[in-house]
């Protein structure tokens, strides 16, 4: 990736200006294309969506017309007295009619196959006086035969109710033939008692309803029709929504049906009268037909402008960056120490000043030359006078040494001892031309400095070291013990009562070195510990030590080196003392020395 992103920054610039504008112009050219097409897609879509919900609804008030008119149909017994008395006062177990019944029934089953509204195939009436059943078909012999109506199958969804109940569809024999049909049935009942007299039963022929659909329908395969439990009524879809989509489909909607790799418009409408749902379904790619010759237009016009302005742009920017490069030639010249070259100057643009500019460094090079060269010599002698002014370490050394002796034949021992320990200090930090050293190193420069502090404070504070030994030949920071260990002094022990312990342990615990420097000095308020530990993470020096090797610079120091995973976190309460741990990686120290016994 970091190769392929130097290859971009290579190109030339005429070159990333030819792309640049491509793209520019692509992407906005795209995006403006597509929303185009999408909002022309979309609004087709909607437009079909609310003309096919027309459609819809006009099929479904066809149909609920013709459904109230069989309705009626089966309101029918209750305007014939006849029918009304045969069903009240017939014999209870009769098995045949009489000559005046048979008229009776004749004359009401032939009123309903002549109303001139409905087109009935079939008619049956149960009663329930006798469990005879009259059945009829047009233009076929009526028969009378003992049926206990308990015994069909639509009986218990027709007894719950006292209006007309669609019943399914059924194959019924009729010239010799089998006749698919669909049937409606409703119960009887006494106008004065209000008891149950008979069960009638319409059938209507199941082409009836294609006709209605057909006649309206544009398309003739793309309508299904299913009652309020869910039931085929009509179907004219060879592939459509199970039963189980189906049952959202209720009230009325439009939405997208995805079926394998086809779509559909799918419009539905429930109708309030019967609770039979409508449902017509369009192909989307038939819908959006005409939208692919919009968006190929789009694209051929996009490809066309996209052309003509990589051309144009491809001009404008050689012209731009052939002044540039005809410029670059003449640099590589100069830096061959030829100095005798000028470019043209032909506008006054940013290309033409810089060009300006170039002709003026190139005539005054000489003498930049020359005071550059006189400027590095009186550098070099600047650099020679601070060496001889600078002390010998090793005089330090020597004096200090000098100081000890002497104070030793003075018989102080205080004095001997601090200046070993300072000796030993100024040598560490002399040569610190080592950025890491053994944890053992480290452990000698702070216990050197805490003998002092302790020589300084009368022996108030008491120093414990608990290192595992293990850790000693572990490599860490230099410099990263003293400046916490110095903190715990000025802002434990001394802004206490003036008297206490500092403990440095380390240990090893998850694959991490863990070093902990202990005080049991002032402590801070929660506030106080909040203000430090957000400062943990602000990029500037803290107050704490100068030169920045107070306690963020330690914790920047191990985050930038090791990453953020490791540092310094704090833990402190007010009067009880604060603990610093420094979690730090086990590195193998390469330093050769001696180690220091925890």
């Amino acid at each position: 990736m970091r190769n392929k992103l130097q290859l971009i920054k290579d190109l030339p610039i005429a070159m990333k200006l030819i792309v640049l504008s491509a793209v520019f112009i692509a992407v906005p050219l795209g995006i403006a294309s597509y929303l185009t097409f999408t909002s022309y897609s979309e609004s087709i879509q909607k437009n079909t969506g609310k003309y096919q919900m027309d459609v819809v609804k006009e099929l479904t008030a066809n149909i609920d017309t013709y459904l109230n008119e069989l309705n009626l149909l089966t309101l029918l017994p209750y305007q014939s007295p006849q029918i009304m008395k045969y069903l009240e006062v017939g014999e209870q177990s009769s098995t045949s009619l009489s000559f005046n019944d048979r008229v009776t029934i004749e004359d009401f089953a032939k009123r309903v196959f002549a109303n001139g509204r409905v087109d009935i195939s079939g008619l049956t009436l149960f009663r329930t006086k006798g469990g005879n059943a009259y059945t009829a078909m047009s233009e076929e012999q009526a028969n009378f035969m003992p049926r206990d109506v308990r015994n069909e199958i639509w009986y218990s969804k027709v007894s719950q109710t006292g209006k007309m109940v669609y019943l399914g569809t059924f194959n019924k024999q009729g010239m010799g033939l089998p006749n698919q049909v669909y049937s409606f049935a409703r119960k009887i009942r006494s106008v004065d008692t209000g008891a149950v007299l008979a069960y009638l039963v319409l059938d209507v022929d199941k082409n009836i309803i294609r006709n209605k659909i057909e006649a309206i329908s544009n398309d003739k395969k793309n309508i299904m029709i299913v009652d309020n439990e869910g039931s085929m009524i009509y179907k004219s879809i060879i592939n459509g929504p199970d039963a189980e989509q189906i049952k959202h489909f209720k009230g009325m909607g439009t939405v997208v049906y995805k079926q394998d790799n086809d779509s559909e418009l799918v419009s539905y409408y429930t109708s309030p009268l019967t609770g039979w749902t409508m449902i017509e379904m369009v192909p989307l790619a038939v819908l959006l037909q005409d939208t692919v010759y919009v968006r190929n237009y789009i694209i051929g016009i996009g490809a066309v402008c996209l052309l003509l302005a990589i051309i144009i742009f491809t001009l404008f920017a050689l012209r731009i960056t052939n002044p540039i490069s005809e410029l670059r030639n003449l640099m590589k010249k100069v830096v061959i120490g030829d100095l005798a070259v000028s470019i043209p100057i032909h506008s006054r643009d940013e290309i033409g000043q810089l060009s300006q500019s170039f002709n003026l460094m190139v005539s005054k090079l000489s003498d930049l030359g020359y005071r550059l060269y006189e400027s590095e010599i009186r550098e070099k002698n600047a650099q020679i006078s601070a060496l001889q002014s600078q002390i010998n370490p090793h005089f330090l050394y020597n004096t200090l040494g000098s100081i000890s002796m002497y104070a030793e034949i003075q018989g102080n021992k205080e004095v001997v001892k601090m200046t070993n320990h300072l000796s030993k200090l100024l040598r560490y930090s002399i040569n610190s031309h080592q950025s890491q050293v053994p944890l053992h190193m480290e452990l000698e420069h702070v216990t050197g400095y805490m003998a002092i502090q302790q020589i300084r404070f009368e022996d108030k504070i008491q120093f414990h070291v608990r290192i595992e030994p293990e850790l000693l030949s572990y490599s860490v920071i230099r410099f990263i013990l003293q400046p916490i260990v110095e903190n715990a002094i000025i802002h434990g022990i001394d802004k206490g009562n003036g008297y206490g312990t500092i403990s440095l342990i380390g240990k090893k615990q998850d694959n991490h070195m863990v070093i902990q420097i202990q005080d049991d000095g002032a402590g801070m308020s929660a506030v106080h510990l909040q203000s430090l530990i957000e400062r943990k993470f602000q990029m500037t020096t803290t107050e704490e030590g100068t030169g920045g090797t107070g306690l963020m610079n330690v914790h920047r120091r191990i985050a930038l080196r090791y990453g953020n995973q490791f540092g310094v976190t704090i833990e402190s309460n007010l009067k009880q003392g604060t603990t610093i741990s420094l979690t730090l990686p086990l590195i193998e120290s390469q330093h050769e020395g001696r180690k220091m016994d925890a």
